[in-house]
């Protein structure tokens, strides 16, 4: 997909603000693994990594978790009110997200959800889905609500 030069900038500004805040949470320390708005399902793991306000920009904030999805298991359409970064840390994903082709995720590679689009998929393989995800989203809302129709 391409972006215009000032949205691919933003979107830059927005991901290394979102890391450095990362790093410096990182450093204070864990978020609580009973953060409520997660999405719970049965045999999927959360492993929260991270949670900051975002400086400078009231009433946003950045979270950080890392996903342990067993092969074969769902991760249920949803969306954020904000914007998330997945990275692929291990396993593979059938990854969908709303107005996009369906695609396989492997160890290393990425994909970035603008915020408000619905997400979700499938762990492939013979071996769990490990993923990496950092949202910035709206402090005032629910951190995941679950889509209830197609």
């Amino acid at each position: 997909m391409f972006l215009p030069c000032a949205t691919r900038l933003s979107v830059t500004k927005a991901v290394l603000r979102a890391t450095a805040i990362l790093a410096f949470a990182l450093g204070v320390g864990l978020a609580s693994a009973e953060e409520p708005g997660e999405l719970v399902v049965p045999g999927n793991k959360i492993i929260p990594q991270a949670k900051a306000d975002l400086a400078g920009v009231p009433g946003k904030q950045v979270i950080a978790n890392i996903y342990e999805v067993p092969a074969g298991n769902l991760v249920p359409r949803h969306f954020h009110h904000g914007d998330e970064f997945h990275l692929v840390l291990s396993g593979a994903w059938q990854a969908e997200v709303e107005g996009r082709p369906t695609r396989t995720l492997k160890a290393g590679d990425s994909q970035y959800v603008g915020g408000g689009l619905w997400h979700g998929g499938k762990a492939l393989g013979p071996e769990p889905l490990r993923l990496l995800g950092v949202m910035i989203i709206d402090k005032d809302k629910p951190i995941t609500e679950v889509v209830t129709t197609k």
